[in-house]
């Protein structure tokens, strides 16, 4: 069933994923039905699960397709020749800020689908994280050869700093602080950071 699925008009199915995104901003995850997506599209039921097997997988391809925006951004800042290794590693820890924090005050009905995706599909969550971190472990390695880090592990110390920087990962902690205590707690967690990545002189 799902090998049929990906023959299926890709067109449509960005249709659906645009109409479910739409219902899930305005009334929430939860009490959104297939049946209600259905009817946005102006197709059956029955057809709408041709494209895609229930709810969850809907919303598992609209986290996808959110995180790949995430690591598209964070890729820009550790492939930029114009920054130097330290100044990556803080633009990493403050984008991530950025874009968990945009993403939960600008669509806060959305975190019921994010809750759902962290129950029932915590593969998506790994992967993003994996993604998170090969993109580290290359940044950390670039500081080692221009000779402006002293990491003598970086899949390890790469990890380290994906735990460090869960607070401003997760939407769900996005009602503790206000945005400028965010940004704060992200300015004084990569200045910890770096004085620990900085090779001594």
């Amino acid at each position: 069933m799902e090998h049929s699925r990906e023959n299926l008009p890709d067109e449509i199915r960005q249709q659906i994923l645009q109409a479910a995104e739409e219902r899930f901003r305005q009334y929430g995850y939860n009490k959104t039905t297939m049946a209600e997506i259905a009817k946005d599209c102006d197709m059956s039921a029955a057809n709408l699960y041709r494209y895609f097997e229930n709810k969850l997988a809907i919303g598992a391809a609209l986290a996808c397709n959110c995180l790949n925006i995430d690591i598209e951004n964070l890729k820009k800042i550790v492939f930029d020749r114009e920054l130097t290794p330290a100044d990556k590693v803080s633009e990493f820890i403050l984008a991530t800020l950025d874009f968990t924090h945009t993403q939960w005050s600008e669509t806060p009905r959305m975190n019921e689908m994010v809750t759902a995706i962290c129950h029932e599909r915590l593969d998506i969550v790994d992967q993003h994280v994996q993604n998170k971190q090969a993109l580290l472990i290359t940044l950390l390695r670039e500081g080692n050869q221009q000779g402006m880090f002293d990491v003598s592990d970086p899949e390890v110390t790469a990890e380290a700093i994906l735990t460090a920087a869960t607070l401003f990962d997760m939407p769900l902690l996005m009602p503790l602080f206000s945005r400028e205590a965010f940004e704060r707690k992200a300015t004084y967690l990569a200045s910890l950071l770096l004085n620990g990545l900085l090779k001594r002189k």
